[in-house]
Order: C-alpha cells, then sequence, then structure tokens
C-alpha cells in the first residue's frame, strides 16, 4: 500500500508516521471515551501514529494515512486527491475521481495508458504525483478476461481480502455471499504499464468525475465547462 524504501534509505531510514494495526484488539471503555463503539483508528499528529482496532479491514492503514496527507500536503499548497491517474504515449494525464467501487482502478489501469497510481494523489505546481506504492483493487466478479492486468497483478506479495476459497485453494471471485467488498492489495510493480522510475506527471489536462450512478438521474456521459468543473469538485459530485 505504501511506498517501499530501496535499500540505501532503509540504511538511515526513520518513519514520518507509523501505523501499529490491533485488527483483534478493542477498547472495551469505548463508551467512556465518547466513541461508537468498541472499534477504533485514532491518531497521535504529535507523535505522528495511527492506532488500529477491532477492524480487519485492510484499507484503514491507507486511508488513515490518506486523511493525514490531507491535513499536511494543503499546508505546503498541495492538492491532497482521492483519484487515479495515467498518462498517455504523449504526455497527457487523466485522472479519475469517484468513490469506491465506480471504476477508478478499472479505468485507469488501461493496457494502452502508463499507469500513476491507483487512489491517491497530489497535484503540486509541477503537475500530477502518486503518493501511493501499490492498489487497492476490488474483486468482486472479477476475470481475467474483462480485467487482465488487475487479475494477473494477484500473485506472490499480493494479499486478497474477504474473498472465498474453494477446496482446491483457488478463489470464487463471484461469490459475494459475505460481503461485495472483496479486495486485492498489490504493489504497483505488478502492473506491467507504469509509469518509472518514478510515479509522476505533469498537469492534467482530462478530469473525469465518476458517479457509477445506478438510477438514471445523471446523462450516461457529460462534458462539462471549465467552470461546471470547479463548481462540482468544489460541491463533491462524487458524494451525491
Amino acid at each position: 500500500m505504501f511506498i517501499r524504501p530501496t535499500e540505501e534509505e532503509l540504511a538511515t531510514f526513520e518513519p514520518d508516521f507509523v501505523v501499529m494495526n490491533g485488527a483483534k484488539c478493542t477498547n472495551q471503555k469505548w463508551k467512556e471515551h465518547g466513541l461508537n463503539s468498541e472499534n477504533f483508528t485514532v491518531f497521535n499528529l504529535t507523535e505522528r501514529m495511527q492506532l488500529i482496532g477491532g477492524t480487519w479491514y485492510g484499507g484503514e492503514m491507507k486511508k488513515g494515512m490518506f486523511a493525514m496527507m490531507n491535513y499536511f500536503l494543503p499546508l505546503r499548497d498541495i492538492a491532497s486527491m482521492h483519484c487515479s491517474a495515467n498518462m498517455g504515449e504523449d504526455g497527457d494525464v487523466a485522472v479519475f475521481f469517484g468513490l469506491s467501487g465506480t471504476g477508478k482502478t478499472t479505468l485507469s489501469t488501461d493496457p494502452k495508458r502508463a499507469l500513476i497510481g491507483d487512489d491517491e494523489h497530489g497535484w503540486d505546481d509541477d503537475g500530477i504525483f502518486n503518493y501511493e506504492g501499490g492498489c487497492y483493487a476490488k474483486t468482486i466478479n472479477l476475470s481475467k478476461e474483462a480485467e487482465p492486468d488487475i487479475y494477473n497483478a494477484i500473485r506472490r506479495d499480493a494479499l486478497l481480502e474477504n474473498v472465498t476459497v474453494r477446496n482446491d485453494g483457488s478463489i470464487d471471485f463471484d461469490d459475494g455471499s459475505k460481503t461485495e467488498n472483496t479486495r486485492v492489495s498489490y504493489p504497483l510493480h505488478h502492473i506491467d504499464n507504469i509509469v518509472k522510475p518514478v510515479s509522476k506527471g505533469g498537469h492534467a489536462n482530462k478530469v473525469i468525475f465518476l458517479s457509477a450512478d445506478a438510477f438514471g438521474v445523471l446523462p450516461p456521459v457529460s462534458k462539462l465547462t471549465p467552470e461546471q468543473t470547479k463548481y462540482h469538485f468544489l460541491s463533491a459530485l462524487q458524494r451525491s
């Protein structure tokens, strides 16, 4: 999920933030502490530490650090964005905004375009950059034919979550009986076509909002003016 330091960096490595995941640990005094349940995700900005308890959802780690980036990056005049991004052969950059399950990972993982990053990016004076080291893709109904890049990324060093394992050890990606929020976390280098050596690109000239509108209220495709784009971004269209 996070960017891996090189061997040279590890020699003098000091973490910017420490994540401690105690999935089995719950807070029995949660009412006294003013919490909503015995499960928790808490932060200490002074100590630069995140504590997770009572949840096995791996996304708590990445979303926790994303929350911190949402705080720290704007202090440096950098936009912190929940989006995926890729780059064409001519260097044109596209970003895809959208809630979980709207298609960011699927659409940005395009064999004809190099992937910059899957879910979390910054936008500064130089352009778009990825501050993750991996992808966290939904796997419900995953097939090699429909999403070959994601399917082939599931190998050693990838971690599957909430999936059903058959008796022969194979995965039933179509089984959503427990939850449809089945996931795989894999390193960015498991995707063949990525931006190297650093996951960054220039300023985006294509901004796409994904709504996955199942009710048909919105048109299937709408082209927005720059003014409309700013309005809907500030109004958080993806949360409507």
